[in-house]
């Protein structure tokens, strides 16, 4: 997939604003907080119906204006177009989406995974430095992506997680109904609970299967160093790992909803007691270890140094952009906002030199020192440059 032109309009400091992209490679570069970062949050925007960057819809909207749009045409393969057009009104706090002038009424339904994404960022460094949400978000978008079933079998995992918080929160909190009513509908609940994650566990499981070997060889690309590295899946009710070492085992989802039910049995006073939920997927966690040239593992979160993290979440991110590709038969566009200044100069060096391999590629960068590097691998006509000055392309 191709991302032809988008059009801002009140988006963050952006007046008014059109940009044709390169089929290739774009270039985007400027002194820092001049509005480079905010066009390929509008990309996202269009491409996944979020800032890549986690922001707020009222936080995109221009200072002292009421609304933004944001226009994107498409093209695939064949050359079939598509535009899309997204507007946030912040009076009447509503997004709104249309596909080609029809309106979407199901984003998620309609869009997510047509037009995929990947994008890397300093912000990126989130899945290997922060809390486990982090981990099962990357993990569930990518999934979510080749899957409309996961991201039914999630969202309604998700509305009865809710449902189960706050009927244990109002008992909790003295609303409370007939003890032999309340177990009844926590019983429902559980029991439909347990339905949804066993199938979400599954094809967790089932994508990290697929998913090592895209990592492996990303992460080997990456370092000339003999580091191991490796993915674990932690579930404090069900023993995960040799479902996720070994390709052959399938998963009985008799089974593990057998230990989710028990672990929910066990756990029931504490749930009461908490009037929170605490097993689930929702609690569950990614591990992300590095085996050393030693053969001394450790866990990347607790003893990896900053240079060790870049490198997982770059291959981790690669790894994304492989898959996805593979799976979808449709090449992700890859936004690299301020990726180069993260790197040492071996790194950039092996990074540029590979990224002719990829798609369509939107980078941002301070300047255009990297551009000597880019034009050993590109002619000139497969290379846009965008100079970004307090929200205008002036070069």
């Amino acid at each position: 997939m191709l991302l032809n032109k988008i059009h801002l309009f009140n988006f963050r400091n952006y007046d008014e604003q059109q940009i044709n992209f390169n089929k290739s490679f774009n270039y985007l570069y400027g002194n820092n907080g001049e509005g480079k970062t905010n066009v390929l949050e509008a990309i996202s925007f269009i491409s996944f119906g979020k800032s890549f960057l986690n922001s707020s819809e009222p936080d995109c909207v221009k200072f002292d204006t009421m609304a933004f749009d944001v226009d994107g045409v498409y093209e695939n393969e064949v050359g079939t177009e598509y535009n899309v057009h997204l507007n946030y009104d912040s009076i009447q706090k509503k997004k709104t989406f249309h596909l080609n002038k029809e309106k979407v009424t199901r984003w998620s339904n309609d869009i997510f995974g047509r037009f995929p994404v990947v994008f890397l960022s300093p912000h990126s460094l989130e899945i290997t430095y922060g809390n486990p949400s982090e981990r099962r978000k990357f993990f569930d978008i990518l999934l979510a992506q080749t899957s409309r079933v996961y991201l039914d079998f999630l969202r309604n995992y998700v509305r009865i997680l809710k449902q189960k918080n706050a009927l244990l929160k109002n008992q909790l909190n003295g609303n409370a109904m007939p003890g032999k009513e309340f177990r009844n509908l926590l019983n429902s609940v559980n029991e439909k609970m347990t339905e949804y994650a066993s199938a979400i566990l599954i094809r967790r499981f089932e994508l990290l299967n697929k998913f090592k070997g895209y990592f492996t060889e990303s992460f080997s690309f990456l370092t000339q160093k003999d580091d191991i590295p490796n993915i674990r899946y932690y579930c404090d009710f069900f023993d995960t790992d040799n479902y996720i070492q070994n390709e052959e085992v399938i998963t009985d989802i008799e089974e593990v909803q057998k230990a989710m039910k028990e672990a929910v049995e066990r756990k029931q006073a504490e749930e009461m007691a908490r009037g929170v939920s605490v097993v689930g997927p929702h609690k569950d966690d990614y591990i992300f270890r590095l085996t050393k040239n030693t053969n001394k593992a450790f866990e990347l979160k607790n003893f990896a140094s900053q240079g060790e993290h870049k490198t997982f979440v770059i291959a981790l991110k690669l790894a994304e952009y492989h898959f996805l590709n593979d799976s979808l038969g449709n090449a992700p566009l890859l936004l690299l906002d301020d990726l180069l200044s993260e790197l040492d100069s071996e790194r950039v060096s092996k990074i540029i030199s590979h990224l002719k391999n990829y798609g369509q590629i939107f980078l941002t960068t301070t300047g255009t020192g990297y551009s000597k590097e880019l034009k050993e691998f590109y002619d000139e006509g497969n290379i846009n440059y965008f100079k970004i000055e307090n929200g205008k392309v002036v070069d």
